[in-house]
């Protein structure tokens, strides 16, 4: 196998798209080149890294995203028009209970655990 041929094969090498027999010969041939082991540390550092490569813009990470999601069948989640301010006044009212519940807890008149009520009388 020649430098050229390996150069070429190297990205399939990396992501496993070679057939059983150039894999073989693949792997035997960079065993024997150190040349050719280079470029595919290199190869594999920039896939692996991707620090070198340019970030794709946000239009075309959202457009990623969506499909990925219709691929594996997540939609966005859909509100209906009630929902949103149903959630948000459900929470405002368990606030709310929160408070009035501490509030009379805090200036209830004190007593006594009943454990000591018992034990001096």
């Amino acid at each position: 196998m020649s430098c050229q041929t390996v150069q070429q094969d190297l990205l399939g090498f990396h992501f496993g798209e070679l057939g059983e027999a150039p894999r073989r010969e693949l792997e035997g041939h960079l065993e024997g080149c150190g040349e050719c082991l280079r470029s595919y540390l290199a190869l594999k550092r920039s896939v692996e890294t991707a620090a070198d490569q340019p970030a794709p813009s946000p239009a075309l990470r959202s457009k990623l995203r969506a499909a990925v999601a219709q691929e594996l069948g997540l939609g966005a989640p859909t509100w209906r028009w009630w929902e949103r301010p149903f959630a948000f006044g459900f929470a405002g009212v368990a606030v709310l209970v929160a408070m009035l519940t501490m509030h009379a807890v805090a200036t209830s008149p004190a007593e006594p655990p009943v454990g000591l009520v018992s034990m001096h009388r």
